[in-house]
């Protein structure tokens, strides 16, 4: 099944810059590694991390929130140009599950809009699954509307509306 796709038409009136969001470096490998692999069913190690978030020539930044030494949250911003002209596409957000409910999804994906309005984008897309509401109301919150680009789509969509209407998040 593919991911669904979302799109923010345009970066005008994106919320204030948030505060406490840095830039990750090559010392937080294992910080990211460890939320990702908590986040996502999939593991992640430092290599995964380098290859696909820091040393990647299409992500311009990743975003991380700390509480002391550890990263509770992360986004990445990416560009894909051929595929996605003139949009910076958000990439691999995670909160850590035990911080969720916090707000800080939310800091971690406006660091990278604003990433993207000083590339001078004009829009953001995104892919997410069916399953992540919390983040799917995230992201509808913040300007996002699904798309529809494979034929299942609207289906899939229309069966997520009335668990995010229902409060099932």
């Amino acid at each position: 099944m593919t991911s669904l796709l979302m799109r923010r038409p345009d970066l005008a009136a994106l919320p204030a810059a948030p505060n406490g969001t840095e830039v990750a470096g090559p010392a937080d490998g294992d910080g990211l590694a460890r939320l990702l692999t908590a986040c996502f069913d999939e593991p992640w190690d430092i290599e995964r991390v380098h290859r696909d978030l820091l040393d990647d020539p299409t992500v311009t930044r990743t975003f991380v929130l700390r509480e002391g030494d550890r990263i509770i949250a992360t986004a990445s911003a990416r560009t894909l140009p051929d595929r996605y002209p003139g949009a910076g596409y958000l990439h691999w957000v995670a909160t850590d599950p035990a911080d969720r409910g916090r707000g800080i999804g939310f800091a971690v994906v406006v660091a990278v809009l604003h990433r993207f309005a000083a590339e001078s984008l004009g829009a953001s897309v995104l892919e997410t699954d069916d399953h992540r509401l919390a983040a799917i109301k995230l992201y509808l919150r913040l300007g996002y509307v699904p798309q529809y680009p494979e034929p299942d789509h609207e289906g899939r969509w229309s069966a997520i509306f009335p668990r995010l209407l229902g409060g099932a998040a």
